[in-house]
Order: structure tokens, then C-alpha cells, then sequence
């Protein structure tokens, strides 16, 4: 589950001006807001008697007696101090506004709500609580009996899962950057592949912080919470694909049948999700897929932008009210076909357009493209040649950061570190959207090794923009639940799906696939010192989705970016020191470290909050089996007058046969130190 990137400052309106000249942003459409609304917290008891912490943004009535539909958002992510700057209060005072009545409930031993915290996210305690939230709001005397869920991530992943539990008053969910796969496709193994993740560190800091009402440091908060095993052991313990991951995947159960708005982002690395879901039979799936990162479609960077809160309302007009308005005779999928951009991590806008119509898509063929000598990118297959080889640089592949779900700068400095192969100059503009596919016929002088594999945009002078990539995982190959370590020396083919993408090339542009064994940090080094080597030939090749004849043609609702309301009670500052995120990989040496962190400060009803984090992975080509990865979070809270300070430090190293994860949790008060707790955990590498 990748979060929020704790806290994102807040954006209250976007440029509009730096919009490409072909897209209209629409004026705000449909009834204007005209409720009043109260902010209020309260509980929800749960069948087993644990009352659960609710805040909810309540229109007021205007007529005795009139009930409104409400939908909620649960997760661990503490509604009153630590998310309360986020996106929260913008969207409950949004939909407030206009009658809906939005609830954010806090996970069970999170918050402010009570009972133990689970073993981890999406337990089928969580799950069964939702059932249960969902039967309770639509018994209020204020509700209209219709209940919705909705969220981001952690809130997206778990209304697709209550949704397959079908309880009689939901109605319809509205999802934003939601995956289907929690092993393939979210942040404990990214692609199948280990990794470790500034979300894990973070969220095991969270659950081990006091009740949000009184920071009181009682039994209750020790044995519920902050004595629990961190949940970054339960996730590495399962280092391999199976019935742990698979138990609430959406893509290995039944397809849910509810109606489902799905928001993604081309810059999002949960974006598979978006096609799989209109590939179900399900035909009350509508889909945007934009070209930002992890956020919602009005704030998200880099833009355009528009405003989804007007979009979201139509939706639950349809499936909450009962309004016939329309909607789903509209397009069912929206897409960013973005222009060729030049690398950079700073992108504010991507240049493109906007395109809308039916799923599937049609006007798209597979053109096939091959390595062949000379690193040429053939539209011909070479008879097979000498192999080619690869040495491993464990530490290469820095550019792309953490995941694949980042902006890049220029991927030229990677791509030295990879076999690279060109096409040749575009004639003319090239379109692509969807999955490419990449087929690898290849060998390894050891058991276990892991490839990268990169589509990218070679500029005219040189310069290399990434549009999209996948990690494989070979023990895969065969099946995911039955894994297959390489055997030394025997030619294998890998196939993958890269990441949905969309694309257009320029004339004089090259296309490049780039392949490597490496992609730091996202991807924990494997443990051999050696090289692998790719087959040219019919068996090795990318197939692109090329746009052939564009079919999304049918217009775009597009309302402009509304103002955000932020809570009235709170303020926000970031401090910086110096660079939050460092790289340095130095190939004559092999070592590379790359670190990145938080510090971040702010006051909400007069407690002031004081974040740091600090993440550091650490490795050397010349010994890979022995990586490191260590996070230092450092919370502080002042509660009338108290200074609490939670502590946690978090370490990953591994060597030729084992993880060995070390979490050290420490909580001071007034300076004194009130409790420490260690755990200590060897893991088997396995196929890592």
C-alpha cells in the first residue's frame, strides 16, 4: 500500500495556463452547493462490542425529517492528527456541501478507536468491520438507508474487497489508485520481485503511536498497540506468492459486481488495476486514467488536472440517489495520451490529450519489435547469434527511485549500466496505449537473478525519457505459485507485461528497450556476483499496443479545479534539510546509496506535531548478497503540555541465504524513556 507521502501540503487552486491549447476544461456543471455542515466525531460499536472512531461531515437538514446518503473511507492512517491535513477534510466538506453525508473511520487499535491493531492490513477483521460499518450508517435516522465506500489506496484496496462480500446497503464504491494483486502490485514486492518501502517504515510508526484523543500511555495502549509485532515482518515472512496475498486479491476471486468508479494515474503503480477491472464482465465499471502520480485527479502532479469531486458527485447521484442523470451512457473510459516529454523530475504538466470512449479499445494492433546486432531495435527477428553479456551491477537503475510510480530525469545514466537497443528514427508520429509485452530469451551463471526491463523515448540529442517498465521475477516463469530457480547455463524465456502506458513518439525519435539486472532501490539486489546474457532471436522481442486509428473519440467531462476548504483548526509547515532525497552511485567503486526523508512540523487544536524520517538503502556491486535498507522515524507529539516521542529505527540487511529485519521501537515522555521494545527476525532469501 503506498500512502500518502505523509502530509502533502496543500495545493488550493492549480495553474490552469500551463494547459495544452487542445483541452477545454469545462465550467463547473450540475447543482451548486447549498448545504451547511457540522464536523462531528463520535463511534460505531461493532458486533463484538469495540467501538470504532468516526468523524463525519453532516449537511445540515433543511426539512424536518430529510435523511441523506452517506459513503465512508476506513483505514489506519489516523483521521485526527496525522492524515488530518491531507485529503480528508477537502472531500468530506466538498460532498458535504452538496448532501451527502462522507464518514472517516479509523482502523480497529488505530486512532482513536479501539481493540487491538490486526496483524496487518486487510485482515478479515478489518473486512468484517466495514460489513459492519456499512450496516450501521445505513440505520442512522440521518441516513437515506444508501451507503457508499470510496478512498485512495489503503481506502480503494478494501472497498473492492467489501464490495466482493456484497452487503445489502453498499451501493457502488468510487476507488483511486487501487490494486488487485497484493503481491505482484503493492509495496511489500513490487512486480514479484522483494522491496522495501518508505510506506512499510512509516506505517509501522502509526500504529504504535497513543489514542488520538488523550495520548494517554495506559495498558490497553501498550498491549494493542504498541507491544504488537510490526507488521513489516508479517509481510517479508511471506516472501512468496500464495494464499496470504491471494485471500482479498480482486484478480483471483470472483469479479466484484457492485458498480465501481476507478480513478487511476499513468504515473501510478497500481495502473494495471484500471484495465483489469473494465476487462470484467461487470459493465458498471467506469474508468479515468490521467497522467499524474498518487494522488486525486485535481491536485495530482504532474497535471493537467480537473475537478473529479464534480465527476464523483454524478456517480453518487446515480447510485445513491437514483438519479437517471445519464452518466452511464457516457464514456466508460477516459485516458491522457501523453506527448513525448523531455526527462525530468520536476514535471508540473504533461503535455497530451485528453481521449474518451468505449473499453475495450479499439484501433490498436501489436507491432512486434526485436534486439538484433549492432543494439538495433528490428521490426525483423535475427536468426539466432551470439549471446550477449550482461554483468551485474547491483546498484544501477537509481533514476527511476522507488517505484514505478515517480517522475525520472534522464535515464542515460541507467541505460550505461543496461544492454540498450534503438530503433531507428521515426518517419512519422507513433502512438502507443496499453500493456507492451516483453518476451526475454536469456542465461545465468547462477540460480537467481532479477531483470529490469525499461520502454523509453531517445530525444534527438541524446537524452533518454523513461514512459514505462516492469521487474521479472525468473523463478516465476513457470508459475508464481510454484517457483523455479534458474538453472546455470540453460537458456530460459522470461515474458512480462510492462505497465499500462500511453505514448506518443516524435519523427526523429527513437524507441528503446533497456535491460538490465538491476533497478536500485525499488528492486533488493540479488545475491551473486556474476552476469547473465540475452539470446537475440525469434524468442526475444517488446510488442508495442500501437494506435493505428484513434477510436476514443467521443467528447470529455472535464469541470475546471474547484477550491479546496482545509480545516479551519490546523496549519502545516515542511522544513527541509537540504536535499530531501540523495544519490550517489559510483560505478568505478560499486557502491551506491540512495536516502530520502521527511521533516515536516504541524499544529492542529493547539497540539504541535514534529515528523522526521530519514530512509537510507546501501549496496555494492562487488558484493550484492549484503544490501541494507534502514529507516529512522522520529514522531513528536505535544498533548497539554506533555512532549511525547516515539522513535522507531528499522533495518533490513541480507547476505547470501537470509533477511534479517531488526525493528527497535522507543517512546519517551518529558525526555525520559518510558518503554523500548525489539524484535528480531531471520527470513530465507528463497528466490530473492
Amino acid at each position: 500500500m503506498r500512502a500518502l507521502p505523509a502530509l502533502p501540503f496543500p495545493v488550493l487552486l492549480l495553474c490552469l495556463a500551463l494547459l495544452p491549447a487542445t483541452l477545454a476544461l469545462a465550467a463547473p456543471a450540475g447543482p451548486a452547493a447549498s448545504y451547511a455542515f457540522t464536523v462531528e466525531r463520535d463511534t460505531l460499536t461493532m458486533r463484538d462490542g469495540v467501538k470504532l472512531a468516526v468523524t463525519y461531515w453532516k449537511p445540515k437538514a433543511k426539512t424536518s425529517g430529510e435523511t441523506f446518503p452517506v459513503f465512508f473511507e476506513l483505514n489506519g492512517y489516523r483521521k485526527d492528527d496525522l492524515s488530518y491535513l491531507s485529503w480528508d477534510y477537502p472531500v468530506g466538506a466538498y460532498f458535504a456541501r452538496h448532501g451527502y453525508v462522507v464518514a472517516k473511520v479509523d482502523l480497529r487499535g488505530t486512532g482513536a478507536s479501539g481493540g487491538a491493531l490486526p496483524e496487518a492490513e486487510y485482515s478479515e477483521q478489518e473486512l468484517a468491520d466495514c460489513v459492519n460499518v456499512v450496516d450501521l450508517l445505513s440505520k442512522k435516522d440521518w441516513s437515506s438507508g444508501r451507503v457508499g465506500m470510496y478512498g485512495l489506496s489503503w481506502g480503494a484496496f478494501n472497498s473492492l474487497m467489501t464490495a466482493r462480500r456484497k452487503p445489502p446497503a453498499l451501493k457502488a464504491i468510487l476507488i483511486a489508485h487501487s490494486s488487485d494483486d497484493l503481491y505482484y502490485q503493492d509495496v511489500h514486492f513490487i512486480d514479484g520481485v522483494m522491496h522495501s518501502d518508505v510506506w512499510e517504515a512509516m506505517m509501522d510508526t502509526y500504529n504504535a503511536l497513543p489514542d488520538t484523543r488523550d495520548y494517554a500511555l495506559t495498558p490497553e495502549f501498550f498491549a494493542n498497540r504498541f507491544d504488537r509485532e510490526p507488521w513489516h515482518h508479517k509481510w517479508k515472512g511471506n516472501n512468496a506468492d500464495g494464499p496470504f496475498w491471494r485471500r482479498e486479491s480482486a484478480r483471483f476471486n470472483p469479479p466484484v459486481e457492485l458498480p465501481v468508479y476507478i480513478i487511476g494515474g499513468l504515473l501510478d503503480g497500481y495502473r494495471d488495476t484500471v484495465a483489469r477491472l473494465l476487462d470484467s464482465p461487470n459493465r458498471n465499471i467506469k474508468a479515468d486514467l490521467g497522467p499524474w502520480k498518487h494522488d486525486w485527479p485535481n491536485t495530482g502532479t504532474p497535471g493537467p488536472n480537473y475537478e473529479w469531486r464534480r465527476k464523483a458527485l454524478r456517480w453518487w447521484d446515480r447510485w445513491l440517489k437514483g438519479l437517471d442523470n445519464g452518466i452511464m451512457d457516457e464514456p466508460r473510459f477516459m485516458v491522457f495520451m501523453r506527448d513525448s516529454v523531455p526527462p525530468s523530475e520536476e514535471l508540473e504538466t504533461t503535455p497530451g490529450q485528453w481521449r474518451c470512449g468505449d473499453w475495450p479499445v479499439g484501433g490498436t494492433t501489436a507491432r512486434r519489435l526485436h534486439p538484433a546486432p549492432g543494439r538495433r531495435l528490428s521490426p525483423s527477428a535475427p536468426a539466432e547469434g551470439p549471446a550477449l553479456s550482461l554483468a551485474y551491477k547491483a546498484g544501477a537503475g537509481t533514476c527511476v527511485h522507488g517505484w514505478w510510480g515517480e517522475t525520472s530525469g534522464d535515464m542515460a545514466f541507467d541505460d550505461e549500466s543496461a544492454l540498450v537497443f534503438d530503433s531507428e528514427p521515426l518517419k512519422e508520429t507513433l502512438e502507443i496505449m496499453g500493456l507492451p509485452k516483453v518476451s526475454l530469451d536469456v542465461s545465468a551463471d547462477a540460480p537467481l537473478y532479477q531483470w529490469a526491463v525499461r520502454l523509453e523515448d531517445v530525444w534527438p540529442d541524446g537524452s533518454v525519457s523513461l514512459i514505462s517498465g516492469t521487474l521479472i521475477n525468473p523463478a516465476d516463469r513457470e508459475s508464481r505459485l510454484a517457483q523455479k530457480p534458474l538453472a546455470p547455463g540453460e537458456k530460459t524465456r522470461l515474458a512480462a507485461e510492462i505497465h499500462f502506458t500511453t505514448w506518443r513518439f516524435k519523427p526523429r525519435h527513437r524507441i528503446r528497450l533497456s535491460i538490465s539486472n538491476a533497478q536500485f532501490p525499488m528492486a533488493w539486489p540479488s545475491p551473486h556476483k556474476g552476469a547473465t546474457r540475452l539470446h537475440p532471436g525469434p524468442g526475444t522481442s517488446v510488442e508495442l499496443p500501437v494506435v493505428e486509428k484513434n477510436t476514443l473519440t467521443r467528447a470529455c467531462d472535464l469541470p475546471r479545479p474547484e477550491p479546496e476548504q482545509w480545516p479551519p483548526d490546523a496549519s502545516y509547515s515542511e522544513q527541509n534539510e537540504g536535499k530531501n532525497t540523495h544519490i550517489d552511485y559510483d560505478p568505478e567503486t560499486g557502491a551506491a546509496v540512495y536516502s530520502c526523508g521527511i521533516n515536516q512540523k504541524m499544529t492542529i487544536r493547539g497540539t504541535k506535531y514534529h515528523m522526521r524520517e530519514k530512509n537510507t538503502w546501501k549496496v555494492n556491486d562487488k558484493d550484492p548478497a549484503h544490501a541494507t535498507y534502514e529507516a529512522v522515524t522520529d514522531y513528536g507529539i505535544s498533548p497539554g503540555g506533555r512532549e511525547l516521542r516515539l522513535r522507531v529505527t528499522f533495518r533490513m540487511a541480507s547476505d547470501e541465504k537470509n533477511f534479517r529485519l531488526t525493528t527497535t521501537r522507543q517512546l519517551y515522555e518529558d525526555q525520559e524513556l518510558v518503554r523500548e521494545r525489539k524484535w528480531e527476525r531471520a527470513i530465507p532469501r528463497k528466490n530473492h
